[in-house]
């Protein structure tokens, strides 16, 4: 869908950012980091995967603790399709549901801008992903945390994932986009792409998605 990541190669655009970008000195106890998790079920006539079961859970719950137990918070999850249920699944684990009755007809970007915007000022950063990676290890948004960097993305065998790391004087820019490719046509806009900091990583669950696929 159009909230995707540009599945390219890394580019190496931490580069541009020069010395700015420290990322083991990031004092993490000073940035207050959000999420935003998609599980509107955009597209998804048949399979909806934040119910779909991962282990003893579901893609949905695994998702928020691992973001969670990195210390995120607060965690917005965007609900559409079967809206009532999610919400009662998730109900228990302290995270904001914000419903996009829209669904239907509207994009995932449009559930993503739904979320940042409510974000927007409630916290430093925000983390955007949609629901559907449960494989996601809490290593990697550890390291996406300790990033200083306006933008961040985790990259594995030179391919970018989930989720992406936004500093919230990048939310305006990103919720004004109104390009084509959503999230991925927003981050490639060139002076956002400038300043993304390219995380390596050794976790294919930042864009291996839930079966079905």
């Amino acid at each position: 869908g159009g909230g995707g990541l540009a599945q390219g190669g890394a580019s190496g655009a931490a580069s541009a950012v020069g010395p700015a970008v420290v990322r083991r000195e990031c004092r993490r106890e000073n940035m207050r980091t959000g999420a935003v998790i998609v599980a509107a079920g955009h597209k998804s006539p048949t399979l909806f995967r934040p119910m779909m079961p991962v282990g003893d859970t579901t893609v949905i719950r695994r998702i928020i603790i691992i973001l969670q137990q990195a210390g995120v918070d607060p965690v917005v999850v965007i609900t559409g399709k079967q809206g009532d249920e999610l919400e009662k699944h998730i109900s228990k684990l302290q995270v904001i549901c914000l419903r996009n009755d829209r669904y239907e007809r509207t994009q995932m970007f449009d559930s993503i801008c739904m979320g940042l915007q409510y974000l927007e000022g409630l916290c430093d950063r925000a983390l955007v992903l949609p629901a559907k990676y449960p494989l996601l290890l809490t290593g990697t948004v550890n390291e996406l945390l300790k990033s200083t960097a306006a933008a961040a993305c985790p990259v594995c065998g030179g391919h970018r994932g989930h989720p992406v790391l936004i500093r919230g004087e990048l939310i305006g820019k990103i919720t004004g986009y109104d390009g084509p490719m959503g999230l991925r046509g927003a981050l490639r806009q060139p002076e956002i792409d400038a300043l993304m900091d390219e995380i390596p990583v050794e976790d294919e669950g930042i864009f291996w998605p839930a079966e079905g696929d």
